[in-house]
């Protein structure tokens, strides 16, 4: 599922830390769309369960104005210059070029089977879909997940540490945006330094932050409007997402490491 971000995706509000890994290239933007309108909006927290909360808030408001004056607008150019067909295949493009950074942390955490599920959808879809413009590997029954070192961190026991709204970088925790950093220096590109390597990771970040945006114009335009609180709700949205990811899909937590000091989180149906 979510929240990948990040980490050029990441920019933006809605993608925040989580968004280059846990939406653009780990699942599915449109699902998470559906996701996002069907959620509750979370009460405020204690100020125990958001210690930086006057920091975080002035950072979601600074986020969010930027994420309005030039993200937004951006995804809609897209929208509008794209077919939906088009703009799934980009997906799946960027997916496919972030498998190595998901294999790797498939690896770091001990999940040799979901490693060998990402090299087999890395190498079907790459071989016949088109260099990653296709997913025929989810037809053929390999589905896609997601991995970073955040919740590589957090199977290995590390906490969370506070929750934080990072500028340009959105929601995040100490965890999370330590592991953000790593993942950034486990793609490849990272390490090739000539101009056509960095106009490519430019290139690709630009694209992952459009492509991941252009499905959430909707559902973020109706939680903003419709919540009492914005800024609790994403802060709810995150929390959640980032608990299930680390549990790879189980539905009982009480095993699980720390995601954090939010009580009202332990219980998700």
């Amino acid at each position: 599922m979510i929240v990948k971000i990040l980490v050029a995706a990441g920019v933006a509000l809605a993608l925040s830390a989580t968004a280059s890994a846990q939406i653009s290239d780990a699942g599915d933007p449109e699902a998470f769309a559906k996701e996002l309108r069907g959620a509750e909006p979370d009460p405020l927290s204690s100020a125990g369960a958001d210690p930086w909360e006057g920091f975080n808030r002035k950072m979601f408001a600074f986020n969010d104005a930027v994420d309005t004056a030039l993200f937004v607008p951006a995804a809609k150019v897209y929208r509008a210059t794209t077919h939906k067909k088009q703009r799934k295949g980009i997906r799946n493009f960027l997916a496919n070029a972030r498998t190595p950074v998901v294999l790797i942390n498939d690896l770091l955490q001990g999940e040799f089977k979901r490693a060998g599920e990402t090299a087999g959808r890395f190498v079907v879809n790459t071989s016949i879909g088109f260099g990653g413009m296709g997913d025929p590997a989810e037809r053929i029954g390999i589905p896609q997940h997601s991995e970073d070192f955040g919740q590589t961190l957090a199977v290995w026991g590390v906490p969370s540490g506070p929750y934080v709204v990072l500028p340009f970088f959105g929601p995040s925790s100490v965890r999370d945006g330590l592991g953000a950093g790593v993942d950034t220096t486990l793609d490849p590109v990272f390490w090739i330094s000539t101009p056509s390597a960095r106009y490519t990771g430019y290139s690709r970040a630009g694209v992952t932050l459009v492509s991941v945006r252009e499905p959430l114009i909707e559902p973020l335009a109706d939680i903003k409007k419709n919540s009492l609180d914005y800024y609790a709700s994403f802060r709810s949205f995150y929390m959640q997402a980032r608990k299930r990811e680390i549990a790879n899909g189980r539905a009982n937590f009480d095993d699980l490491p720390d995601i954090g000091d939010f009580e009202e989180f332990d219980e998700i149906e």
